[in-house]
């Protein structure tokens, strides 16, 4: 069964901007023991500041800024909020929450949002287990359906998350749009949804944040040749990455770190293939990202890693490569050229297969 990603309802979000003022005016209630302040914070705009609370209630007033997300919390309890300029109702304990008096403000489109996205992945998953739990389908019946169903629900959260971008082009409703849309959509759509968005927020450190991941990304997907890069490992010897890759051979590169559960889960099928393959010309190489050295040797020690290995390569091939999580498996050809990327469980074999005889 795929992933079950975030993802959010089908629907048009409230038209019409609220007038606003240059100063977001915020009325809290602390429906909680205990807290005699709240802590509110805007990142962005270097906000970082504890305002007491009196009789369960607080006030605080910070500039209006419908480009950023902020946050009010206290104890164990807090809520996100964009400070748009309009007077805030917030209420922070068991049911923390925001609510902006003006139905139209950016704030009250950013709680429609967030409800619309709970709604739809309610209704998602309602569906999957009435599917997963119907006795009278084959499992192929079962997975066929699985699938239809997360076809159609991810296409028109793509397209629902594309209206919302234009409809709140000149506010952060529709950056989050985006991030949110593009954990499916792929990266040209996700550029091209980028490109849609106001001049004052390409200019953020987010929007550009992504554009890069993007880019790199672009650079080194299927069929575009390797990247070098040069690490000092744990001996503080330096180890470049050509060393390993467009070579002549076949190299099926892991990335990996000691902490992570799934990449240790990969490690048997890695194996697997080192075993049925390496006589015929297929190298291994695991490259160890986001780790201690001395966890990492000891964890490829009890997992039996008995391949090369490039430990202590940090963030280095991440950011080059455009990793975002790991295992992330890529299979290299002779020459250096990028012929797979993201290989996880049977399909690493069914892969090297396709290139080993």
């Amino acid at each position: 069964m795929k992933r079950i990603l975030t993802i959010a309802a089908v629907g048009v979000l409230l038209a019409g901007c609220a007038r606003t003022s240059d100063i977001t005016k915020i009325s809290g209630t602390v429906d909680a023991d205990a807290i005699d302040e709240v802590n509110v914070a805007v990142p962005e705009m270097s906000i970082d500041t504890l305002v007491p609370v009196t009789n369960g209630k607080f006030y605080v007033e910070i500039p209006a800024n419908p480009l950023v997300f902020a946050s009010v919390a206290a104890a164990n309890y807090g809520v996100q909020f964009i400070p748009d300029g309009t007077e805030l109702d917030i209420v922070i304990g068991t049911e923390s929450k925001a609510v902006s008096r003006n139905p139209k403000s950016v704030q009250s489109r950013f709680a429609a949002y967030q409800e619309k996205v709970m709604a739809i992945m309610n209704d998602f998953n309602t569906q999957a287990r009435a599917i997963m739990s119907d006795t009278g389908l084959t499992e192929e019946e079962r997975n066929a359906r699985l699938d239809s169903n997360y076809t159609a629900v991810t296409e028109s959260f793509v397209d629902f998350n594309e209206r919302t971008v234009k409809e709140n082009s000149d506010n952060i409703i529709s950056l989050l749009a985006v991030q949110q849309a593009s954990m499916l959509a792929g990266d040209m759509k996700t550029d091209s949804l980028l490109n849609l968005l106001s001049p004052a927020l390409q200019q953020t450190e987010g929007v550009k944040s992504m554009k890069a991941e993007i880019q790199t990304r672009i650079e080194t997907a299927e069929g575009k040749m390797f990247k070098d890069f040069t690490v000092e490992d744990s001996d503080g010897k330096s180890v470049r990455f050509s060393d390993y890759v467009g070579k002549g051979k076949y190299v099926l590169v892991d990335f990996w770190a000691s902490w992570c559960g799934p990449c240790k889960a990969e490690i048997p099928n890695i194996r697997n293939v080192y075993e049925k393959y390496h006589k015929k010309g297929l190298e291994v190489l695991s490259v160890a990202v986001w780790d201690q050295p001395q966890a990492t040797k000891d964890t490829a020690k009890v997992y039996g890693v008995n391949w090369n290995q490039i430990i202590n390569a940090q963030q280095i091939p991440t950011e080059l490569y455009g990793i975002q999580g790991i295992p992330h498996i890529i299979l290299f050809g002779p020459d250096g050229t990028i012929l797979k990327r993201n290989l996880r469980g049977e399909e690493i074999e069914a892969e090297v297969a396709e290139y080993i005889k």
